[in-house]
């Protein structure tokens, strides 16, 4: 009554407001750091697959038997430890791969490596590291392990340095060829 009507509307909006405000902060806080613990657990379990041992090998275990069966050139071994030298020496043409990815029972193993479902297509592609058009059983599985997971800085900072260094062994090249070039004398041909 001593303010009047006006200003006890004013009040109350403000205490209003000021408790909304609050509540949604406090609300905020609580659902960013749940979210970040979520992230964090979601982190920790893709890490704890990604170097889970008996994992690795059951499913790279099906990727090879499964590649052998595609393969017509290739037996299937009883006991793959016992033949580890022939499995080093088998190579893999890109259409035996291409073949391979269609395999469901591949195709799950890849999932579980956690290995992109859009690399699958072009394996044969990303792991033939000399464009030869085949790619040997132990590029096979290096490049699987490479590929599982996310992408990392490292991989960038590591591709980079390569293509640097390839760069440097050029120019030396370069400089070899053009003083080979013109310690040559010129020669008329008529």
């Amino acid at each position: 009554n001593t303010y009047g009507g006006f200003a006890t509307l004013v009040c109350c909006c403000f205490v209003f407001v000021i408790t909304i405000g609050l509540f949604n902060v406090i609300s905020a806080i609580f659902v960013e750091s749940t979210m970040v613990a979520a992230m964090a657990l979601e982190s920790s379990k893709r890490r704890a697959r990604l170097a889970d041992k008996k994992l690795w090998c059951t499913r790279l275990t099906t990727l090879i038997r499964r590649l052998l069966e595609v393969s017509p050139e290739h037996a299937i071994p009883e006991k793959m430890s016992d033949c580890i030298e022939d499995l080093y020496a088998v190579d893999l043409p890109g259409n035996i791969i291409a073949e391979f990815i269609k395999d469901p029972e591949a195709i799950q193993a890849l999932d579980d490596l956690e290995i992109d479902q859009e690399d699958h297509e072009h394996l044969s592609d990303i792991l033939d590291p000399d464009n030869s058009g085949s790619v040997g059983l132990f590029e096979f599985c290096d490049g699987l392990r490479r590929l599982r997971g996310n992408p990392r800085r490292s991989d960038i900072v590591s591709v980079d340095l390569m293509v640097r260094s390839i760069q440097k062994r050029i120019v030396g090249m370069e400089g070899m060829l053009r003083t080979v070039v013109e310690s040559q004398p010129i020669r008329a041909y008529c």
